[in-house]
C-alpha cells in the first residue's frame, strides 16, 4: 500500500476516534451537570405561568448526575404541570456582588432572564460571594443583592418573588469546599436573605431549615444531588401553596 495512502487512512481513523469521542463524552459532561454555559430554555405556551429561576450552581444544578431532568428547576416544573413554564436561569460561580470575580449581571444570562418577562421569580445568590476573592462584608453584599433583587421586582410582569437562604455546605477532608465561607454562609448571607425578603415583603425559603443534618445528599459538600434538588424543587412548590400564588 503506497505511503501516502496508509497516511490518509491513520488520519481518517485518528479522526473517526475523536468525533466518536466527542460524541460519547459531550452527551456524559452535559447529563453531569458539568456544563454551566448550557442552558436550553424554553418558550413559554400561551396562558403558562413564567417561572424564572435564577442563582448560581445551586440552582443550574451542578454535578448532578441526569441533569436534564433532576437540576431543581426541572423537577419544579414537573411537580407544578402544564399551568407553568419554568427556566434554569443558574450560572456556576456567580455571585452577587458586582464587583466579584463572576458577577450574575454581567453574564448575558442575566438579561435572558429579564427578557423572559417572568411572572415568579426565585432567586438565590451568595454562595459565591463567601470566596475571600469576593467577600467585602455583608453591608456591600446586600447593597448589590437588593440591586439585583429590584430589576426583577421592577417589571411588569413580576407578580411573586421568593428569595431563598443558600444551603449549608459540609467540610470535605476537614474544610469547606471550592474556598467556600461556611459560616459566612450560615450566617451573614442566610439572614440577608430573610432582611431582604422581610424588608420588601418578598416570600423567603431557608435551605438550612430543608438540609439540616443531611450532609449525605451533598456529593461534594457544596452542591446537593438529585435528590436534595428535589427538596429544594418541593419546599417551592410548598411556598407556592403558602403564599397563594
Amino acid at each position: 500500500m503506497p505511503k501516502k495512502k496508509k497516511i490518509i487512512i491513520a488520519v481518517s481513523a485518528a479522526l473517526a476516534f475523536i468525533i466518536l469521542a466527542v460524541c460519547i463524552a459531550v452527551p456524559c459532561v452535559y447529563e453531569s451537570g458539568l456544563l454551566g454555559g448550557a442552558h436550553p430554555l424554553k418558550r413559554a405556551k400561551e396562558g403558562q405561568i413564567r417561572v424564572a429561576c435564577v442563582g448560581d450552581s445551586l440552582t443550574y444544578g451542578y454535578g448532578i448526575w441526569g441533569w436534564s431532568k433532576n437540576n431543581y428547576p426541572t423537577q419544579l416544573g414537573n411537580k407544578l404541570g402544564d399551568g407553568y413554564c419554568v427556566n434554569n436561569f443558574g450560572y456556576s460561580a456567580r455571585t452577587a456582588s458586582f464587583e466579584g470575580d463572576r458577577p450574575y449581571v454581567a453574564d448575558s444570562l442575566y438579561k435572558k432572564s429579564l427578557g423572559f418577562a417572568p411572572q415568579i421569580v426565585i432567586i438565590m445568590l451568595g454562595s459565591n460571594d463567601t470566596k475571600p476573592v469576593n467577600w467585602r462584608g455583608k453591608e456591600a453584599y446586600k447593597r448589590d443583592y437588593l440591586k439585583i433583587i429590584q430589576s426583577y421586582i421592577s417589571l411588569d410582569s413580576v407578580k411573586h418573588v421568593c428569595v431563598m437562604s443558600p444551603s449549608p455546605v459540609w467540610n470535605v477532608k476537614g474544610k469547606p469546599p471550592y474556598s467556600i465561607n461556611a459560616d459566612l454562609i450560615a450566617n451573614d448571607v442566610r439572614e440577608t436573605a430573610k432582611e431582604i425578603a422581610d424588608e420588601l415583603g418578598l416570600a423567603h425559603i431557608d435551605l438550612y431549615e430543608v438540609f439540616e443534618d443531611k450532609p449525605q445528599l451533598f456529593k461534594d459538600g457544596a452542591h446537593p444531588n438529585a435528590e436534595g434538588a428535589a427538596l429544594i424543587a418541593e419546599a417551592v412548590a410548598l411556598s407556592f401553596g403558602r403564599y397563594n400564588i
